[in-house]
């Protein structure tokens, strides 16, 4: 039986290119990679879309116009018809934070994956890829009869705003349109990070601390100290604890970035990185704060004898005094790792705090410093 005209259209193949860079492509090929050809395939009733995931380092941090050129040459080596390139990197150009790029003349966008913030990421970069590709082509398809570009995901969206510019490569560019873009970009950079990885990146820190908690857990000066202290000392103690950790893996492996005075972009983009890194690192020691209590906390109800913790303290025996001992124990010995951060090297640091593009960011400016 022969095919109609539809079926035979249908059947004509269409490709969308993911640059990526390297951990991005992971996620998003594990993910969203098959949905977005779903979702494309829906959209479009006359083609047969497929979607090709490839990675690549790129330098994404000044927007899509330097690296344009070499794009456009991937592209058409690739055989690919439209091209959506992503970024961990936050791109910030005329004052504002940019969600994303789209090329005047070339089936070519940006999107960088901190400037959608860090809830529901799956179904923003999902949306965001498809609603681009699927604009791209109609833009530039001479049969079909679209009307104004607008991905519908970032044209409709409140938190976003369109600039269509006169003169450049670059035709239309969709940035953060309120207020909160820096709290969405600084927690979408937090996501970035993965500051839970740290917990594995403080290997010595944590040898140094569990080793210290065990000498500090079998000293009755703990426990009596623990007992006297109370909880809102106790407290003050674990954010005394916690800012010296931070603040001594900063200092030990020169994370502080301090831009030129005379550049008010730069000085922006540093306060950024700053802040990210100090929110970073802060949830990272918190998370192994917490273990590190859970173990000590373990570890003292197994070993610390009843009879002798009530005659040390002189009063009956309760959970709470366990938890107020491991408590303070942890806060203590978190100190000591501290110290033991200093034998980490700054690569695993910045393996374990930052996502492999802020890592390569961070080294390339090493050399120029």
């Amino acid at each position: 039986m022969p095919e109609s005209s539809g079926d035979a259209n249908r059947t004509t193949a269409r490709t969308l290119g993911v640059l990526a860079e390297p951990e991005v492509t992971a996620e998003f090929a594990e993910r969203n990679g098959r949905e977005v050809g779903h979702l494309l395939n829906l959209a479009d009733e006359r083609h047969n879309w497929s979607v090709a995931i490839e990675y690549r380092d790129f330098t994404a941090g000044n927007g899509l116009t330097p690296m344009l050129d070499s794009l456009v040459k991937h592209r058409i080596r690739s055989a690919w018809d439209v091209m959506v390139c992503l970024t961990d990197l936050p791109i910030r150009l005329e004052g504002r934070t940019v969600v994303a790029e789209v090329a005047l003349g070339e089936p070519i966008s940006l999107v960088s994956l901190p400037a959608l913030g860090a809830v529901n990421i799956d179904r923003r970069v999902r949306s965001a890829v498809a609603d681009l590709g699927w604009a791209m082509h109609r833009r530039s398809d001479p049969e079909d009869d679209a009307g104004e570009f607008g991905p519908p995901s970032l044209h409709r969206s409140r938190h976003i705003e369109t600039a269509v510019l006169d003169d450049g490569p670059i035709g239309f560019r969709y940035v953060s349109a309120t207020r909160l873009g820096r709290g969405r970009l600084l927690a979408g950079m937090l996501r970035a990070n993965r500051p839970w990885r740290l917990v594995f990146g403080l290997r010595n820190a944590m040898a140094a601390a569990i080793a210290t908690g065990a000498f500090a857990l079998v000293t009755n000066t703990i426990w009596q100290l623990a007992d006297l202290l109370g909880a809102p000392r106790l407290m003050l103690l674990t954010v005394l604890s916690i800012s010296s950790m931070v603040f001594w893996i900063i200092t030990q492996h020169d994370l502080w970035e301090s831009p030129r005075r005379d550049n008010a972009l730069e000085r922006y983009k540093a306060s950024l990185y700053n802040v990210s890194t100090v929110w970073s690192l802060t949830i990272g020691v918190v998370i192994s704060y917490v273990l590190l209590f859970l173990a000590v906390l373990l570890a003292a109800v197994f070993t610390i004898d009843d009879g002798l913790l009530a005659l040390t303290l002189q009063h009956p025996v309760a959970v709470w005094d366990f938890v107020e001992i491991a408590w303070m124990t942890t806060s203590a010995t978190l100190i000591g790792g501290a110290l033991g951060s200093g034998f980490e090297s700054k690569d695993d640091i910045l393996r374990a705090a930052y996502g492999q593009r802020e890592r390569h960011r961070r080294q390339s400016v090493e050399p120029d410093e």
